[in-house]
């Protein structure tokens, strides 16, 4: 197995992470994560992590925590909402 690099950065008040796959490029990857860990320097809403996997399906189920709205298909702007509104 070789070990595919993932940057996902998290939205957690939307629920909603954009993943950045970088194949086997582990130097490209760490520089997209420094750049991302900067860019988000002190947004508390922004998680950003920098993954390893055999694929991205894989990814989605040992991290599904950062998947879980897009599995159920659930808008992530209608959670955006619903989060404004106090509710879950």
């Amino acid at each position: 197995m070789q070990l595919r690099h993932f940057l996902v950065v998290y939205d957690i008040a939307a629920h909603h992470a954009d993943v950045e796959p970088f194949g086997l490029d582990l130097d490209g990857a760490l520089a997209a994560y420094a750049a991302a860990e900067v860019r988000f320097l002190g947004d508390t809403n922004v998680e950003v992590v920098l993954l390893g996997s055999d694929s991205r399906e894989t990814l989605e189920r040992t991290h599904s925590s950062y998947f879980e709205l897009a599995d159920r298909h659930i808008d992530w702007i209608v959670a955006r909402e619903l989060l404004d509104f106090g509710l879950r």
